[in-house]
């Protein structure tokens, strides 16, 4: 076979989305590699949306477009799957956008092996100011057979010895997968899973793949200013619980070290938690600030980072007597400001008192470059607090043992 006799379905998942969806389209399109399948799912969008997704198959005869009844992202993506005609499936959101020589450097690295799955490991995220970051840089490459995976692959999907840490990514959009193995995958997904679709998905694959491909590539763009607002989910407990129950059913019945996969899954739940409801958790611990075990009652704390999880803490942290808020800070403080939200630049950590600093961002390779860069401006190491994985046990969990 050649390369390019590899067909690969892009599966679009469509939502109302009008602003971005041109130029998504327009990345996939031009691609350098053009034996491509593109299949726009319609998940019930309303005008002028899904008049826009009728008029792509005039402009590329690739484009096909499926209309359906909304039903998430997960149910668009798997209706594409169902649809699709390419040995390989892929997903690009409909906001999103990909380098144009994306295709042709995966369809490179899937022969002659042709895996079961195969990731390109770096991507960015991209905001409305125009500045960017790239997730991950990391430069893991390989092939690996199913017997090589409990050293090879397990280990560096979901770090042990690092919160946030990880080599492999946890995002759909950066994997393709044999179509028939896609399918397969998918009845292992619970129609329960209404959050964290994502991991469930790749956890299912991971755990009944023969092979998986890796290439260090950052060729996705993931636009950030329209994803990135905090909020916390009053029902993400409720929406949590089969998300690990169905993910700790499934290893299980897997061959491979259970005990090192069932600590992977609950560092996983906890990382939503922390992003989606950080309240829910800090509550379940009286004498620290969870899982800050360093940060006991009466500590004042300086926050680093006001995405996500940094306005979760900062949030429940100024409303605790307990403790104290010296500031919120950010390299990009002027893009939050403009925002209405009270954010110093990163600076001003130089003048502020403080006994402990929490980096509250949630890609450990960011995280662990801002710490660096922290201590080159005169902050002490041991001032920073990291999170204490020895209390991410079973027991914390909001939904208890299971």
């Amino acid at each position: 076979m050649k390369q390019q006799d590899i067909k690969i379905s892009v599966i679009v998942p469509v939502y109302n989305e009008v602003k971005y969806l041109d130029e998504c389209i327009s990345s996939i399109c031009r691609q350098t590699y053009s034996n491509l399948e593109i299949i726009l799912v319609d998940d019930g969008s309303s005008s002028p949306c899904r008049e826009m997704c009728d008029e792509y198959p005039m402009k590329d005869e690739r484009i096909k477009v499926i209309h359906k009844e909304n039903g998430g992202s997960l149910s668009a993506r798997r209706r594409g799957i169902e649809e699709a005609t390419g040995q390989y499936v892929s997903f690009v959101d409909s906001d999103d956008w990909i380098e144009l020589d994306l295709y042709e450097r995966v369809a490179a690295a899937i022969l002659p092996r042709m895996p079961d799955m195969i990731t390109y490991s770096n991507y960015y995220r991209n905001y409305s100011d125009g500045h960017f970051m790239k997730v991950y840089d990391k430069t893991r490459t390989g092939f690996w057979m199913r017997d090589e995976f409990e050293n090879e692959v397990f280990p560096y999907f979901i770090k042990t010895d690092d919160f946030f840490a990880t080599e492999l990514p946890q995002v759909m959009v950066t994997y393709l997968f044999k179509k028939e193995f896609a399918c397969l995958t998918l009845l292992k997904v619970d129609d329960r899973i209404k959050t964290a679709e994502d991991y469930v998905f790749l956890m299912a694959a991971l755990l009944s793949a023969e092979s998986l491909a890796a290439i260090s590539y950052g060729g996705y763009h993931y636009r950030s200013n329209i994803k990135s607002k905090s909020h916390t989910m009053k029902n993400i407990t409720e929406l949590l619980c089969p998300v690990y129950e169905t993910v700790n059913d499934m290893i299980g019945k897997c061959d491979y070290d259970r005990e090192s996969l069932r600590k992977k899954n609950r560092l996983v739940i906890y990382d939503v938690l922390m992003i989606k409801d950080y309240k829910q958790l800090k509550r379940g611990e009286s004498e620290y600030l969870f899982p800050y075990s360093k940060i006991t009652k009466g500590t004042r704390i300086l926050i680093y980072g006001a995405g996500k999880l940094g306005k979760q803490i900062y949030d429940a942290v100024r409303e605790d007597p307990n403790y104290e808020v010296a500031g919120l800070i950010d390299k990009n403080y002027e893009e939050y400001v403009r925002q209405g939200a009270d954010v110093l630049p990163s600076e001003a950590v130089s003048s502020l008192d403080y006994d402990y600093l929490i980096i509250a961002i949630s890609y450990a390779g960011v995280k662990n470059q801002v710490k660096r860069d922290l201590i080159k401006m005169g902050v002490r190491e041991e001032k920073i607090a990291e999170v204490d994985l020895n209390v991410l046990d079973e027991g914390h969990l909001p939904f208890g043992k299971r």
